[in-house]
């Protein structure tokens, strides 16, 4: 999961070393300027856990004093990281990578009974919606949002390894369950329609969102309720 994050920081800061090169090229004055050849890319589990006793100590009294304030979570996880790398006693130029929020997983419908019946269910209406609401109605694989379905659908649990290991605040701030931290159950999101959400100029379309959502959404429960 990170893995490819780094590649992008590594690439990233390696371009922009070589445009502050040739800035500080012959042509471009005499100023004496030491550049380094490369920076350093740490993880931020590798940070702490470099971390002497008393220096962990000191980082989760941050961590639990963070926690009882008002800030954001990804603002407690930068002063977490900063304080991390202040008390690693590294200097060098170095980029930390980690998490600074909740995490929301990618969700699939599985091959299980149920979620193959609740797939046929919605490409069903979907392929027949111009007949039913005189709309056209899509499927797809993916919801480019964020969503409760990251904590109700199916999802891969144990990929939150790396994710808890590099959120500095995944103890104190997140508090993630031990166990069954997800319900994996068949989760599909049928939502309403409209344009620039989570803007000022968020808007919805309202004969859709009013007449022919609450007909999709009530057909499907209807269908998986007769199930039984």
């Amino acid at each position: 999961m990170l893995d490819r994050f780094e590649r992008l920081c590594a690439d990233a800061v390696s371009a922009c070393l070589g445009d502050l090169k040739l800035r500080l090229g012959p042509g471009n004055g005499s100023a004496a300027v030491n550049l380094v050849d490369s920076v350093a890319l740490h993880r931020f589990e590798a940070i702490a856990a470099g971390l002497d006793e008393d220096a962990k100590s000191k980082l989760g009294e941050l961590g639990a004093s963070l926690a009882d304030g008002e800030l954001s979570l990804p603002e407690q996880c930068r002063l977490v990281t900063e304080e991390a790398w202040r008390l690693s006693h590294l200097s060098e130029p170095a980029i930390v990578v980690g998490f600074g929020s909740i995490p929301y997983l990618p969700t699939n419908l599985y091959q299980t009974p149920a979620a193959k019946r609740l797939r046929e269910i919605a490409l069903e209406i979907a392929a027949n919606a111009t007949r039913r609401y005189g709309c056209a109605i899509g499927c797809a694989d993916y919801f480019a949002g964020i969503s409760d379905m990251s904590f109700f659908g199916e999802a891969v649990e144990s990929s939150l390894d790396v994710v808890a290991r590099n959120t500095p605040m995944w103890r104190d701030g997140v508090r993630w369950p031990l166990h069954r931290g997800l319900a994996n159950i068949p989760t599909i999101n049928i939502g309403p329609w409209g344009r620039d959400y989570h803007t000022p100029l968020e808007r919805l379309h309202i004969g859709y969102s009013f007449n022919v959502l609450p007909r999709v959404l009530g057909e499907v429960c209807t269908a998986l309720l007769n199930e039984g």
